[in-house]
């Protein structure tokens, strides 16, 4: 049976009276979207063609699309994909960019250039990890319509069939139609943050305003706690420092930052196996991707007093260019322990800054700063802890 006899009778089915025929293999089916988003019409009708070497993942986004009442087909390859486009014109086509042989790039430029392909004109997305190499604007700029991140959330694949599926297609309820572009939409913007955004509503019941609360407070408890997780590194209070770093795993969970979470994860191993060490040679990367999602959340909240960078700003500091060994810098931290011990602070002090300007490595850079911190807030107990660790 080819595919025009195919969709001849599944039109028929579909024209059928519920009772009459019953489908299978789709039992996570949604009662809500099929009353409220059924592509399905006397006007015609909207074809998709999956293209994914993943089986979970083709299947799983199978069951999505045809939840929406679109006709929905599946290949396995790039290969499969070309043979596919030079039989049936499709609307949309989903493509994985891995995938053996002919990856989703190679696969997009064949699908445009070949004479035989009846999907030149077809709007093509490309699936991504969580955390790729290029911006985005390098997909868009080679002739993707967009991009779809993983995980793949429902609500984003929604959206995208509405968005080019004909309007006499879809269904005359404008309120759902909007709630469903702004979900997608704010999904789509956070993911870019590493959040997932619809996942982490689940927790919520779908109560945005409860979410935007703990995402208002994660973004403004920033400052406060990565301070005080940084004086207990560089002092090396295990037991505090894996306490809050449990703490903020739990939180960056709860707000669906997943990679984050795993980060806080590790450092508090670390912590556990009495390795801090090993936390302040991760601790850059903590920091880089805990303030990448305090940027995108503060950005979507529309909030502007978060600050950020107070942790990195030492790493683009001015220096004099001048690198001191290791004995040097022991030499020139024993000088300021000893001024400490004669409390002359201000002494102390000037040793810091005269210190702060050589070329060092990035984790003594970190350490000066926050003894420099510590010294503003008259900890100086707090400094000496840092000093001795260096």
């Amino acid at each position: 049976m080819g595919m025009i006899d195919i969709r001849k009778e599944i039109q028929n089915l579909r024209n059928k009276k519920s009772g009459d025929f019953e489908f299978t293999g789709l039992y996570d089916r949604d009662v809500e979207i099929e009353k409220n988003l059924n592509l399905y019409t006397a006007e015609g009708q909207f074809y998709v063609l999956v293209v994914d070497a993943d089986y979970d993942e083709r299947i799983s986004l199978e069951r999505m699309i045809d939840q929406t009442g679109c006709y929905v087909s599946s290949v396995a390859s790039g290969i499969e994909c070309m043979m596919e486009v030079s039989k049936d014109k499709y609307d949309l086509v989903i493509v994985a960019r891995t995938m053996p042989r002919m990856d989703g790039i190679q696969t997009l430029k064949n699908m445009k250039e070949s004479p035989s392909s009846k999907c030149r004109d077809s709007k093509v997305y490309i699936i991504l990890d969580e955390k790729v190499d290029e911006p985005d604007i390098y997909f868009q700029s080679i002739g993707f319509e967009g991009i779809i991140r993983k995980p793949i959330d429902r609500t984003i694949i929604q959206n995208i069939i509405v968005k080019h599926a004909p309007k006499k297609m879809l269904p005359d309820d404008a309120v759902m139609l909007s709630e469903l572009k702004t979900n997608a939409e704010d999904a789509e913007k956070l993911k870019s943050c590493g959040i997932r955004y619809i996942e982490a509503l689940k927790g919520y019941d779908g109560e945005v305003d409860g979410y935007k609360y703990d995402a208002t407070t994660f973004c403004d408890d920033y400052e406060v706690v990565v301070s005080d997780m940084m004086d207990a590194l560089y002092s090396g209070k295990n037991n505090e420092y894996m306490e809050l770093a449990r703490n903020m795993r739990e939180k960056a969970r709860n707000i669906g930052a997943i990679h984050l979470s795993y980060c806080f994860d590790d450092h508090v191993n670390m912590a556990k196996d009495d390795t801090l060490d090993v936390a302040e040679t991760n601790w850059r990367s903590l920091v880089v991707e805990w303030e990448n999602v305090v940027v995108g959340l503060a950005a979507w909240l529309g909030k502007t007093s978060v600050q950020v960078g107070s942790t990195t700003e030492v790493l683009t500091s001015n220096t004099n260019g001048i690198k001191l060994s290791e004995n040097e810098v022991k030499e020139r931290i024993d000088e300021i322990l000893g001024l400490l011990e004669d409390n002359k602070k201000d002494q102390a002090l000037s040793c810091v800054y005269k210190l702060f300007v050589y070329e060092l490595d990035l984790d003594t850079k970190l350490k000066i700063d926050r003894v420099l911190k510590a010294f503003t807030n008259d900890k100086i107990n707090t400094a000496v802890d840092i000093l001795k660790s260096i």
